[in-house]
C-alpha cells in the first residue's frame, strides 16, 4: 500500500474538476463510453506510474504452442496446427506413396499460410494434396461434435479420429465427430480453387460446436484460462518462439490471422496482451535475439497501446543467450567478437548486456512517461558464478563511451531457480538404478537426495534444496549491489534423463509423487525468505516424456497435481 498528500490547492482543483464532470454527466446521460473508458485507462496509469516498484509472488512460463501440446490455449484447434504436410496418392504419377514427400518449400502458399493450390498428379512436384495434424498423440481432449468453418472452394477429408457427418455438413462448414485416440485429427485438402478463380480454401477453424458462435470473442479455451488465471505474471518465451529465432524485420512478425501459430513465427503480440489482460497478469516478453530497432520500437507501441494500464510488462533480451545449445548464444558471440575482438571470450556476454541495455532504452522510450511499467530484466547463468559480470558491467562497451549495462534503465537481475539433486547426472546413473530395486522403488531415497543431498558419488553444487539458499543469497548480493530487483526467469524442478527409459519412467513418477508438493513449497519458501521477487515456475501444461517433466500440469483438463497444487497455495497463501 501506498499513501498520496495533497495540498490546499490541489484538494480545491480536484473538488472542481470532480463538480465539473458530476455536470457534463448529468447533462449528457448518452454520451459515448469510449469517454469513461479512456478516463479510468487515464486515472490507471496514475496509479502504475505513481506506485513503488513491487513485483507480483509467482507466475508461469507457458508451453510452446504445437499440435502435440496439451496445453490446448484456443477455442480454434487449427491455430495449434501442425506445418503443412505435402502427401501424394499411391498409385498418381510419380507418387512413392511415403507419409510426407518434403515438398514444403514448393507450396503456392499465401501471406497467411493457406495453400493457394494444388498441382495435378503429372505435374513436376510428388505431392498432389496437403495435410495436417491436430490433438496429436492426445486421448484427454473433449470427444463430441466438432464444426470445420472455412473460406473458398474445395474438398477436405477427415480420418483418424474425426468422422465428417455427410448430411450435417456444407460447403463452408463441416461438421465432424471426434473419438479421441491418441493419435489426431487428420485433416487434408484434395482438392482446392477447383474453378482456377483465386477462391481457394482458407481460413480453416476447428471448433468444438457448442463455442461456434463464440470463440471469435472468447478466443481462449475456458479450461486454459481457468488453470493459469491465478499466476500473476506469465513468460511468453516458448510462444514466441524464442530460441533458435529468425524474426529480425518487423514487417516479418506473425500476424493475427496467420493460418496457425505453429509455424515457427510465434503467436502474433496482441494476442499475447489479449491474454494478459483478460487474466490480469503481468506479460513477460523475450524479443528476439535479431529484433532491429524498429522491431523493438513498434513491438512496444502495441503493448503501449493496447496493455491494461494496472500491468506491468517484463522485457527480456532472447533466453540464455549463454546457452551454446540455442543459436542466440552463437549469435552473440559472432556479433561481439565482430565488434570486439576474436580474442574476447566473453564477448558474446557482454554483446547480450549491450544489445539488453539498448532494448531497455527503447522499450522505456516507448513509454514516456509511463516508462515505470516496463520491468527490464537482464539474465545470467545461475551456477556460473561471475559470468554475470560481463552482462551487467559489459567494460568492452564502457569503453566506447557508454554507461554501464545494467545503468541503461535495466530493472531487474533474472536467475533460474532449479533443482535436480544431480540425479540427472551420468555417473549417477547405476546407483540410481540400483534404488529402483527398493521396496518402495527409490522414491524415499530421491526425495532425501533432492533435498539435502549426500546419498550420490557425483553431486554438483547447488542442485539440492538444501544449498540453494547459498546461490540465491549470491545473487541477491550481485542484485543488490546494482539497486536491482532479483527474479527467477525459470525454475521448478530440472529432472531429466532422455537415453535412459528406466529413469525417465521414475523421474516421472517423482513428479507425480504427493511428496513433490513439500519439496516445492519449501522451494518457494526459501525464495521468499530470501526476499525474492517474481518466481516465475517452468512451465504451466505440458505432457512428460524422456525431454522432462516440466508441466504443473500434464494437460488442460487435469484438475490437480502435486507440482500445480503447491504452487496454487502459494499464491493464495501469499496474495
Amino acid at each position: 500500500m501506498y499513501s498520496i498528500v495533497f495540498n490546499k490547492f490541489q484538494i480545491i482543483t480536484l473538488f472542481f474538476l470532480s463538480f465539473c464532470l458530476t455536470l457534463f454527466i448529468a447533462l449528457h446521460p448518452t454520451y459515448p463510453e469510449q469517454f469513461y473508458q479512456k478516463l479510468n485507462i487515464i486515472l490507471s496509469k496514475s496509479t502504475v506510474q505513481n506506485s513503488p516498484f513491487t513485483t507480483p509472488k509467482l507466475g508461469t512460463n507457458l508451453n510452446g504452442i504445437a499440435d502435440w501440446s496439451t496445453e490446448l490455449p484456443f477455442l480454434d484447434a487449427f491455430k495449434s496446427s501442425r506445418p503443412w504436410i505435402t502427401q501424394c496418392v499411391s498409385g498418381e504419377t510419380g507418387c512413392s506413396g511415403s507419409w510426407d514427400t518434403e515438398e514444403y518449400d514448393k507450396l503456392d502458399l499465401d501471406e497467411q499460410g493457406w495453400v493457394k493450390s494444388l498441382p495435378a498428379p503429372e505435374a513436376p512436384p510428388e505431392y498432389t494434396r496437403v495435410a495436417t495434424l491436430l490433438f496429436t498423440g492426445m486421448k484427454n481432449y473433449p470427444a463430441g461434435k466438432y464444426v470445420v468453418l472455412y473460406d473458398g472452394e474445395g474438398t477436405i477429408e477427415y480420418k483418424f479420429d474425426a468422422t465428417k457427418d455427410e448430411v450435417a455438413s456444407r460447403p463452408g462448414r463441416d461438421v465432424i465427430n471426434v473419438t479421441p485416440s491418441g493419435a489426431s485429427i487428420y485433416l487434408i485438402i484434395t482438392a482446392t480453387d477447383p474453378n482456377n478463380t483465386g477462391n481457394y480454401i482458407r481460413n480453416i477453424r476447428v471448433v468444438q460446436a457448442k463455442y461456434e458462435d463464440t470463440y471469435e470473442s472468447e478466443l481462449f479455451n475456458p479450461e486454459f484460462i481457468n488453470k493459469i488465471k491465478k499466476f500473476k505474471a506469465i513468460r511468453f518465451m516458448d510462444w514466441m518462439e524464442t530460441n533458435h529465432s529468425k524474426q529480425r524485420e518487423w514487417a516479418n512478425i506473425p500476424k493475427v490471422d496467420d493460418a496457425s501459430y505453429a509455424y515457427g513465427k510465434g503467436v502474433p503480440v496482441e494476442i499475447m496482451v489479449k491474454l494478459a489482460n483478460r487474466i490480469g497478469a503481468d506479460p513477460w516478453f523475450n524479443m528476439p535475439h535479431q529484433a532491429t530497432d524498429d522491431y523493438i520500437t513498434n513491438f512496444a507501441q502495441i503493448v503501449k497501446d493496447t496493455l491494461d494500464p494496472n500491468l506491468r510488462v517484463y522485457v527480456e533480451l532472447s533466453n540464455e543467450v549463454w546457452n551454446w545449445q540455442f543459436q542466440q548464444a552463437n549469435y552473440a558471440l559472432a556479433q561481439g567478437q565482430a565488434r570486439w575482438g576474436k580474442d574476447k571470450g566473453d564477448a558474446y556476454m557482454q554483446w547480450y548486456g549491450m544489445r539488453t541495455a539498448q532494448m531497455s532504452d527503447i522499450w522505456k522510450n516507448v513509454f514516456g512517461s509511463d516508462s515505470n511499467q516496463v520491468v527490464s530484466v537482464m539474465a545470467t547463468h545461475t551456477v556460473w558464478l561471475g559470468l554475470e559480470n560481463a552482462a551487467l558491467d559489459c567494460p568492452l562497451w564502457v569503453a566506447e563511451g557508454n554507461a554501464p549495462c545494467y545503468q541503461h534503465s535495466i530493472d531487474a537481475f533474472a536467475i533460474a531457480g532449479y533443482f535436480n539433486g544431480s540425479l540427472n547426472a551420468e555417473e549417477n546413473e547405476s546407483t540410481i538404478e540400483s534404488w529402483l530395486n527398493e521396496p518402495d522403488g527409490g522414491v524415499s531415497k530421491a526425495f532425501k537426495q533432492i533435498k539435502s543431498g549426500g546419498l550420490l558419488p557425483k553431486e554438483e553444487d547447488y542442485e539440492s534444496l538444501s544449498d540453494i539458499d547459498q546461490i540465491f543469497n549470491y545473487h541477491h548480493k550481485v542484485a543488490d549491489k546494482r539497486k536491482l530487483q532479483l527474479v527467477v526467469y525459470e525454475g521448478g524442478q530440472h529432472l531429466v534423463k532422455s537415453d535412459n527409459q528406466k529413469l525417465t519412467e521414475f523421474f516421472i513418477e517423482l513428479n507425480r509423487h504427493p511428496k513433490m508438493y513439500k519439496i516445492y513449497t519449501q522451494l518457494l519458501n526459501e525464495w521468499k525468505n530470501q526476499g525474492g521477487g517474481l518466481f516465475m515456475h517452468f512451465s504451466d501444461i505440458k505432457k512428460p516424456s524422456k525431454w522432462g517433466s516440466w508441466g504443473a500440469l500434464e494437460h488442460v483438463y487435469q484438475k490437480s497435481s502435486p507440482k500445480y497444487d503447491a504452487l496454487i497455495d502459494f499464491i493464495d497463501q501469499n496474495s
